[in-house]
């Protein structure tokens, strides 16, 4: 009857005791938390992360997300600055499919070259993004 077994007196007996710690541990730290000045650190964190919170909503109606320090753009369905940056990034530096071009034009071209010189020009060239 006194013994340890499950359900037992001595197993209620410290079932119990371990919940009044729990919220004796609680209480207590709601105690300390008022009497350092946390209660009112933690009501303006509270209002910080719900101000986050909303601005994070309006960046997203803007089309971004912002993640870990992070600016990209928002996911999902099509967004229209995806095009818009994809062109710019054409006109700057050209597509993946010219650089390819470029290549396959210069290896034709490198079996016709004088001079080791020449085969030098050609391979710098080609090997320059712009």
């Amino acid at each position: 009857m006194l013994g340890n077994q499950y359900e037992g007196l001595r197993y209620k007996a410290r079932q119990k005791f371990r919940q009044k710690v729990q919220a004796l541990n609680k209480s207590f730290i709601v105690e300390y938390a008022g009497k350092k000045g946390a209660t009112k650190l933690i009501s303006q964190i509270d209002t910080a992360l719900s101000k986050i919170e909303e601005l994070k909503a309006e960046l997203t109606g803007l089309g971004f997300d912002f993640d870990d320090g992070d600016l990209t753009l928002r996911g999902g369905s099509a967004n229209p600055l995806d095009k818009i940056i994809d062109d710019r990034i054409e006109k700057e530096i050209g597509t993946e499919d010219a650089i390819e071009a470029r290549f396959d034009s210069a290896q034709i071209a490198m079996m016709t070259v004088a001079s080791l010189e020449d085969a030098d020009k050609l391979l710098k060239s080609v090997s320059e993004i712009q």
